[in-house]
């Protein structure tokens, strides 16, 4: 479908990051920089925008690329440009990068208002994720773990435990976490053996990504993390539907869990170990 006259569309640049920002405030979602940062970045993301004539941003949308599994995200078209088509001609460049990338399977939350579009374009749901709350007073079982600041030289180690879990290659990320003063990364380990790790974003009150073993584990990353943010009163978790044991297990524990049913995806799955996943990033990086 051809673009409104007027409008075109380009890759974004660290200049347009104020105005997506802007954007992702206006429905009422968070602005995270480094993760905005993260979709400007080639050759693994990319993020079109539609502009008008004077090259102001009225639509987004981004794509990042884990290998055969790529996440679409930051999709916004600004109220008074909605219905003409431009959600479409952006999700279908952010496809066509991804597909470029070798992205055979691609993911994203949607909002209620936009599965009509993505269900256009084969996107099918998936299953109702959890949003997991957390209190400070989580029950945490014992476990003999080694719990530590992951420090650069893990990042192989990291890369190579979280792959088959995840069910793609997010290096990049990894590199930017363990490169991140603000924001540590915990590394779990039974017997010098890596069993979860967990990004803990004082920014947020959040974890994630979130991978770990068992729910145990989980539970005693998420305690470190409690232990490094004295001000959280409770942390959130986006827990996918594939590990809903371990979702039941944190509220078991003390968690409060509220389903959600926004997750949608186009093309055939990846191998993975969806029972590991306990909290991803944000929704446009997985």
């Amino acid at each position: 479908m051809p673009l409104p006259e007027g409008l075109q569309l380009r890759a974004a640049d660290a200049a347009d990051l104020p105005r997506i920002a802007e954007l992702r405030q206006k429905v009422g979602w968070s602005v995270h920089e480094w993760a905005l940062r993260a979709v400007l970045r080639p050759p693994h993301a990319r993020c079109v925008v539609a502009v008008d004539g004077s090259d102001r941003v009225v639509a987004i949308g981004s794509g990042i690329s884990y290998g055969r599994l790529g996440i679409v995200g930051n999709m916004i078209v600004e109220a008074v440009h909605r219905r003409r088509g431009i959600g479409a001609a952006i999700l279908g460049g952010v496809m066509e990068f991804l597909e470029g990338r070798g992205s055979t399977r691609m993911e994203l939350h949607a909002t209620s208002d936009g599965r009509p579009l993505y269900a256009e374009h084969g996107f099918e749901p998936t299953g109702a994720s959890a949003m997991v709350r957390v209190p400070r007073a989580l029950r945490r079982p014992g476990e003999r773990l080694e719990l530590a600041e992951a420090g650069p030289d893990t990042g192989f180690e990291l890369a190579a435990y979280d792959a088959p879990r995840f069910g793609g290659d997010r290096r990049m990320l990894l590199r930017d976490a363990l490169d991140d003063p603000d924001r540590p990364l915990i590394a779990a380990r039974r017997g010098g053996e890596m069993v979860g790790y967990g990004w803990i974003r004082p920014d947020g009150e959040r974890i994630g990504p979130l991978v770990a073993d068992t729910p145990e584990i989980a539970a005693a990353i998420i305690g470190e993390a409690f232990g490094r943010m004295p001000q959280a009163r409770e942390l959130t978790l986006n827990v996918p539907s594939e590990n809903g044991m371990g979702a039941e297990r944190l509220v078991e524990l003390g968690a409060e869990r509220e389903v959600w049913d926004g997750r949608m995806a186009r093309g055939p799955d990846v191998p993975r170990r969806g029972d590991t996943i306990y909290g991803n990033v944000v929704g446009a990086l997985g």
